[in-house]
């Protein structure tokens, strides 16, 4: 149940930040531009984050659920004490999540000058670990202290954002309780979470939830998973061999290409730099791929 809140979570997060991206691309309007600068007014993310919210509506409970609200509340209360989700993330970060942020966090020279420059570290193949040190120096000084301080920060933010969002998403769960069990169902489990067995089971669910083996045991399983992956691509081709290949951009007659580059205003120059690219780009990535399964098997 708790793993499952969490991931749950963590897609509402997902959700509700995706809009802000999407719109920060825009610049069209005064309210995207303000995004675009981070100087977005309470009435703009009001309207913007109204709006996803009706996409997300649901029935109003019965007067039967509403009777059983308070009992399903006490219940979640139980299951999940408040600043539980916060403390659960720190275990998270500090254990579970941890090598995995500390691996992202402490990412090398050229991994960050690539961001920089806004290009992948495999363009960048040519250009040693120190090279890129030296070059990182140029744009940023401090780098290597930006990004202590930068990984040092996330913990916290996490941890703000889990409190947050941990009263809307136990009252989510309360309303589901009321909907999903009945009058003696809840009884019988508000029984349990009110025995010491029933608090501990809670209060241990969340420290389990962030348990290392949790991550250790996703792992053991990697090298079966990357081959599942692998054969994704062989079995698609098998289920589409009958509709023929997809053409690429350099595939088509000239007046396909000059239709394409006057929809979308795009010269066909443009067009062909960016498709050749991003070949090179999936190409390197689909490397990468491959060799992180053949390590993920040894």
């Amino acid at each position: 149940m708790i793993c499952r809140s969490f991931f749950s979570t963590t897609a509402a997060l997902t959700l509700a930040l995706s809009p802000v991206a999407a719109l920060a691309q825009d610049a069209e309007t005064e309210e995207t531009a303000a995004i675009a600068d981070g100087d977005m007014g309470e009435d703009v993310l009001a309207e913007m984050f109204g709006a996803l919210g009706e996409m997300f509506a649901v029935e109003p409970l019965t007067d039967g659920q509403n009777a059983r609200l308070p009992l399903a509340t006490s219940i979640v209360d139980k299951m999940i004490p408040a600043g539980s989700m916060a403390e659960m993330m720190d275990n998270m970060m500090g254990g579970t999540l941890g090598p995995i942020m500390e691996m992202a966090g402490d990412a090398g020279p050229k991994q960050k000058l690539a961001e920089r420059l806004g290009i992948t570290a495999f363009e960048l193949s040519n250009v040693g670990e120190d090279d890129a040190a030296q070059l990182l120096e140029v744009f940023d000084p401090s780098w290597k202290a930006r990004q202590a301080r930068e990984a040092e920060l996330m913990p916290k933010v996490m941890g703000e954002i889990m409190t947050v969002m941990e009263p809307p998403m136990k009252r989510a769960m309360s309303e589901l309780y009321a909907i999903n069990f009945s009058d003696n169902e809840l009884g019988e489990i508000d029984a349990f979470f009110s025995t010491e067995t029933g608090a501990n089971f809670a209060r241990k669910s969340f420290t389990m939830a962030a348990d290392p083996r949790i991550m250790g045991a996703t792992m053991e399983s990697l090298p079966q998973l990357m081959g599942a992956m692998a054969s994704i691509e062989t079995r698609m081709a098998e289920a589409t061999a009958d509709l023929g290949p997809a053409r690429t951009f350099d595939q088509l007659s000239s007046d396909e290409k000059a239709f394409v580059s006057e929809v979308t205003g795009m010269s066909v120059d443009d067009i062909e730099f960016s498709a050749m690219t991003s070949m090179e780009v999936m190409d390197a990535a689909e490397a990468a791929a491959e060799e992180a399964a053949e390590a993920a098997v040894e």
